[in-house]
């Protein structure tokens, strides 16, 4: 799907998502002090639109507080997110990047999170998905480097001007299938899950001795995957201070 749910009619330093801007009107107001022009458009992915001359690349910026970060791991969302904001950056050309706001420390001290959990979950961002992430302290430094990021990317007035374009046709079953596949285990071993079982449903069905025979799966992961398919879930009503069953999974 296209970044911008419609077309820009003049150069712009930024695009910011209108509930984005709605939420967050402070750093709004910063980017505009900055002297940037700055358009609000409802984005189909990311919260914020660096354009950029040709020649280099505009980025899509997502900005997640660590809350933010926290809940979509908890929820499972986590892949699917960063599912969309790649693709939606791939299709208009754009470097998708993660703004990644706050202490990470949080997920230890007060949510008594496994760090290394936490940790191998934005390695596989970085790594596998190729998605930059970028720690910032608080939002007043958000909104600085974002002011500072556009102003680099050199003068409106050799920006491009962003059109529409045409909706993507619908994933096919086969795509559908490597999309769960991914939201599960990430892209890296998604598809030598399913040329090892062939179905979900036999992933599903596997056990943990089983899961561990295919390539680059061991026992922690193994446990994991294991996790998602037989940990009843407990709905709305859990409290936002539960904590993810891949993060405490225990070794027999």
């Amino acid at each position: 799907m296209p970044i911008l749910s419609e077309k820009l009619l003049a150069p712009v330093d930024i695009v910011v998502d209108t509930r984005e801007a709605s939420k967050n009107k402070d750093i709004l107001e910063h980017l505009v002090r900055s002297g940037l022009r700055v358009a609000r458009i409802a984005l189909n992915a990311g919260d914020y639109y660096l354009l950029a001359p040709e020649g280099k690349k505009p980025l899509l910026v997502e900005r997640k507080t660590v809350n933010d970060f926290l809940n979509s791991i908890r929820d499972n969302r986590v892949w699917e997110q960063a599912k969309l904001l790649k693709e939606a950056a791939e299709e208009d050309g754009a470097q998708p990047i993660i703004i990644l706001e706050g202490w990470l420390g949080i997920a230890e001290k007060r949510r008594k999170w496994n760090m290394a959990a936490v940790l191998r979950i934005l390695d596989e961002i970085l790594l596998d998905w190729g998605i930059p992430v970028l720690p910032t302290p608080h939002k007043q430094a958000t909104a600085a480097w974002l002011a500072a990021k556009a102003k680099a990317l050199g003068r409106v007035e050799e920006k491009k001007v962003v059109r529409l374009r045409v909706e993507k046709k619908p994933m096919g079953i086969n795509e559908r299938i490597l999309y769960v596949a991914e939201s599960i285990i990430g892209p890296r071993l998604a598809r030598r899950l399913l040329e090892h079982f062939g179905t979900l449903k036999a992933v599903a069905n596997a056990s943990i001795a089983e899961l561990m025979r295919v390539e680059g799966i061991g026992e922690k992961r193994a446990r994991e995957i294991y996790a998602i398919f037989n940990t009843p879930w407990r709905g709305e009503s859990t409290s936002s201070s539960s904590k993810p069953n891949v993060l405490h999974t225990q070794k027999s």
